[in-house]
């Protein structure tokens, strides 16, 4: 549905006022098997209680609901919470902290999930922008992997995420029409989700398109999702209103989160099934046989599985496996898996000659042997070693004009 501008009025005049949140997701790859947070960490400390266990609760239900029962009680992911990590500083409007959680799947991948609330302020893309500049040595990202490398390092072997960094912006304008937000902010809208920090304009055909590739199915708010980030926007509503407990993300958000870190998981696993096999082939047919195993088990987890599951957002995630390229990056699984399949069919079909080859040349040797020796013991019929001598050298003859004429036939 195209939307159209509406025209200036006393609305359009004055500054939107509006409540920003984010969710930033990093995927990583875990060097071992992950049982919860050790110790106390340099700039972490424990969030509330209270608030972290709504929040806990919060993405458990939605999970069920969205996922399905059988998911949830699979135990396929966990969410493990790391802390908060402090962000004030003299600047206004700046987030003053960020919850951070680890979501965990039972294959080794994970994504750091981290919640970063904001106070109320003017509707200024620029600047959320620039907090989410990853290159930037004062955004919100570069502070908080400050405090967040040394863990990272410790449970990856990175200092750093080594897979995809995606953040989604949350806006709440409940002072504001979303036909507003969008004549007067829709270019902005668009720049922040390609997280473009440049000021050239923007043809209106892209803004257009952009904003009419709408996820959302509820009036008065609006979805959008690219290769680098998402949006969740809805006017006329607030974050407070939203909370069941303070300082927690709106449920509204939490489906498309959800099915954005599935598929980020999913990309995630995928990448590491294809860097494996990629490595190299393991050099036994019994090494070759698990590792097929282990990457059917995966690929109908995830391309299976999980797509199906998150059928209530189709739109994303048909449009998510396009953009994050998890279709390609599938396709390459699997044509490396046929690689697999048709190595250990050629090896099992190498051994199986081989061992034809040997056993023909061993049975031809001996019997031709048994011949050999019973001439020779007509012709010597009292010098044992005699017959001995031509037994044995009659079968090591034989054996070795078989192997050279079958080989000369195999090669």
């Amino acid at each position: 549905m195209t939307r159209q501008p509406i025209p200036a009025t006393d609305e359009t005049q004055h500054a939107l006022s509006a409540t920003p949140a984010f969710f930033l997701l990093f995927s990583v790859q875990l060097k071992g098997s992950f049982s919860g947070f050790g110790a106390d960490y340099p700039g972490v400390t424990s969030g509330p209680i209270v608030q972290t266990q709504e929040y806990l609760d919060q993405f458990a239900d939605l999970e069920t609901r969205l996922l399905g029962e059988s998911f949830h009680s699979a135990h396929r992911i966990s969410r493990w919470p790391l802390g908060r990590i402090s962000l004030a500083d003299a600047r206004d409007a700046v987030p003053v902290h960020a919850d951070v959680f680890l979501l965990v799947h039972k294959s080794g991948v994970a994504l750091w999930e981290i919640w970063i609330p904001a106070a109320e302020q003017n509707f200024d893309a620029s600047r959320w922008i620039a907090w989410l500049d990853p290159s930037d040595d004062s955004s919100l990202v570069t502070r908080l992997w400050r405090v967040l490398s040394p863990i990272n390092l410790a449970i990856t072997g990175a200092p750093k995420w080594s897979g995809t960094y995606f953040p989604i912006t949350v806006l709440r304008l409940p002072n504001a029409r979303l036909a507003t937000v969008l004549a007067r902010h829709g270019p902005e809208l668009v720049r922040l989700l390609y997280l473009n920090s440049a000021h050239w304009t923007l043809k209106p055909d892209v803004v257009r398109k952009e904003l009419e590739r709408d996820y959302c199915a509820r009036e008065g708010g609006i979805t959008l999702f690219a290769r680098r980030s998402g949006i969740d926007l809805h006017a006329q509503e607030s974050l407070a209103a939203e909370e069941e407990v303070s300082g927690i993300p709106p449920r509204t958000t939490l489906p498309f989160v959800i099915t954005l870190e599935m598929l980020l998981l999913e990309r995630v696993v995928l990448q590491r099934l294809y860097d494996r096999i990629l490595l190299g082939m393991p050099r036994s047919v019994a090494e070759l046989l698990l590792l097929k195993r282990e990457m059917l088990d995966a690929l109908q987890e995830y391309h299976g599985g999980i797509t199906s599951a998150t059928r209530f957002s189709d739109a994303i995630s048909i449009e998510g496996e396009r953009l994050l390229g998890i279709d390609e990056l599938y396709e390459a699984v699997m044509n490396r898996l046929e690689t697999v399949s048709f190595e250990i069919t050629t090896r099992y079909q190498q051994r199986t000659t081989s061992l034809q080859f040997w056993l023909t040349i061993v049975f031809g040797a001996t019997e031709i042997g048994f011949i050999a020796s019973g001439i020779a013991s007509w012709y010597y019929q009292t010098e044992l070693l005699a017959v001995l001598a031509w037994t044995a050298g009659t079968a090591v003859a034989t054996g070795v004009g078989l192997a050279a004429l079958l080989r000369g036939k195999l090669g």
